[in-house]
């Protein structure tokens, strides 16, 4: 564990409807919202879109820009590239990988985005805090991984550090990456920043936790906790969640937070997918089975969901823990399997839940392709999924059907996208869910929809969306 300081440059309620006199009550009314364009293609492959919004704003970012957005009416109030967000000039930095969250108990939104350069070993990651909801200004900070002889929290000058993953509870920021040596496997690492300073654009503390499994996700915490849970399920495969806690001393700015290893949880063995593929046979990539959303942590229990292969098909299986043992409850897992009468897969997810109640609802978002239907029907559809947080195995979700509500529709198929050593389409290493601070029976998602217009990944299309899930009970207490 070691520490640094960033230099910093420049709660609502549930709603919920009354309680059928049913014993199991009728089954819930799903209605889609609006879909919202959002960032469009600036020649980066993949989009790696992630997004958030508040009651006033919704924050978009993708590679290499930050766009915010009118809640109400779509409208563009701003759109700059990340560099210019972040004050930075050299022409061999890019800036990539972002990530956005709002904080409901702060009214806040929390951006990060890491950076590389062509020409030597330095990376920062940067990160910003919007001073309101309305995301019309942010305190924003640097902080130094690797430069010259100096590094912070990689394993080595010389090492990348990749695919970072956000998340928070009432005292910190989490900042989750990968690190990629020269040669062998990548370890996790893990920043934790004191929220509080972030609030005023004060100087803040930064541990850093290094030796991490791989593909480590951090929670967005829900409730009051001062223990925070990452979990990993590996990449390729496996049979186990990996499981961390990080326990905030709340007498102290973030150097004295303690890391705890706990015991995995022990889950149905899985593979990862080839990729979501096309009318055209052109295959989407699905990555390698990681949670590719912070998770959702509530109550004693965590919520999370991945891809994974299902009889040569992607599927995505979502997951309830127990956090305070090695239980999966009530059933090991669900996974999705909602168009039974065509060859479709269901990949990119991500998802959120409200309150941690249980019985409160629960959304997904995904990419959804279709092998046997040719032409728009087929191709790269955004998807949210809504349902019940306590799905016994799909039970609940499956009383009217699995509720899958169509987005956006991709109007290209990329028809030669696949040319490159991966032999898939880059597609996106993101997507994100959030419930609405407005209210906890609708559902926000944000991913990409198109590896067009053209024919090449590098020309895509993103959107936002809603589902409003209509409860006739109220979630159990």
């Amino acid at each position: 564990k070691a520490a640094a300081q960033a230099t910093p440059a420049g709660a609502g309620g549930v709603l919920v409807r009354p309680r059928s006199n049913a014993a199991n009550g009728p089954s819930p009314q799903v209605v889609s919202g609006p879909s919202c364009p959002t960032n469009v293609a600036t020649g980066f492959a993949p989009s790696d879109i992630h997004g958030a919004a508040s009651s006033l704003a919704q924050v978009v970012v993708t590679n290499v820009d930050i766009g915010i957005y009118n809640r109400a009416t779509c409208a563009l109030l701003s759109r700059v590239s990340l560099k210019s967000f972040f004050g930075r000039t050299n022409t061999a930095e890019t800036l990539f990988d972002p990530r956005v969250i709002y904080d409901k108990r702060t009214g806040r939104f929390f951006v990060t985005v890491e950076s590389r350069n062509s020409g030597n070993t330095d990376q920062f990651q940067f990160f910003a805090v919007s001073t309101s909801s309305a995301a019309s200004a942010f305190f924003k900070y640097t902080l130094l991984l690797s430069q010259g002889t100096f590094r912070f929290c990689k394993r080595a000058l010389n090492s990348f550090w990749d695919y970072p993953n956000v998340g928070s509870n009432a005292y910190r920021w989490y900042v989750t990456a990968n690190d990629f040596p020269a040669t062998g496997a990548a370890s996790g690492a893990a920043l934790v920043i004191n929220k509080s300073p972030t609030l005023t654009g004060s100087m803040t503390t930064v541990s850093c936790f290094a030796g991490l499994p791989s593909n480590i996700a951090p929670p967005i915490v829900l409730d009051t906790s001062t223990t925070a849970t990452l979990l990993s399920p590996g990449s390729g495969g496996g049979s186990a969640i990996a499981r961390r806690d990080f326990v905030v001393n709340t007498a102290g700015v973030g150097s004295n937070d303690a890391l705890i290893a706990r015991p995995s949880f022990p889950i149905p063995a899985w593979t990862s997918s080839a990729g979501g593929v096309q009318p055209n046979g052109q295959r989407l990539d699905a990555l390698d089975g990681r949670f590719q959303s912070a998770s959702i942590q509530s109550r004693g229990l965590l919520w999370n969901v991945h891809t994974i292969n299902q009889s040569g098909f992607a599927r995505a299986r979502l997951y309830r823990l127990t956090n305070a043992s090695t239980t999966v409850s009530p059933a090991p897992s669900l996974i999705f399997t909602p168009f039974t009468t065509v060859k479709d897969d269901i990949f990119n997810p991500s998802v959120a839940t409200g309150s941690g109640l249980v019985n409160a609802p629960i959304f997904i978002t995904a990419t959804r392709t279709v092998r046997t239907i040719p032409g728009p029907s087929g191709n790269a559809l955004m998807l949210m999924f809504s349902g019940l947080n306590a799905s016994a195995n799909g039970a609940d979700w499956a009383a009217d059907g699995i509720r899958a509500s169509a987005v956006a529709i991709a109007t290209a198929s990329g028809t030669t996208c696949n040319t490159s050593s991966r032999l898939v389409c880059r597609w996106g290493d993101y997507s994100s869910t959030q419930v609405d601070p407005l209210s906890s029976g609708r559902g926000l998602g944000w991913n990409q929809f198109n590896p067009g217009p053209g024919t090449t990944q590098f020309n895509w299309a993103t959107a936002s969306g809603q589902v409003d899930l209509n409860l006739p009970f109220a979630p159990a207490q």
